[in-house]
């Protein structure tokens, strides 16, 4: 009997585990994406918010549209410089 409860306790974790989407950012020293957090000369060109992400649009944008560019801050290649 225990045997059993143990079996489905262990298929009910992995029906609940989710994969994971892990961000973080390099704060010493600042990455290029990070920059305008710590030194106020970037916020004028890389204030992106999402800089954790490093998305860069998205798998199927930066390769679809962009043949595989993505900007020095992180955002889609193609959008338009700030």
């Amino acid at each position: 009997m225990h045997y059993i409860s143990f079996i489905l306790l262990v298929a009910q974790n992995f029906y609940f585990i989710e994969q994971t989407h892990g961000h973080g950012y390099l704060a010493d020293p600042p990455a290029r994406s990070s920059a305008w957090l710590f030194d106020n000369d970037f916020k004028s060109c890389c204030t992106y918010y999402d800089h954790v992400q490093m998305f860069c649009g998205g798998t199927q944008h930066q390769w679809a549209v962009n043949g595989g560019k993505c900007s020095i801050c992180g955002e889609a290649y193609d959008l338009k410089p700030k």
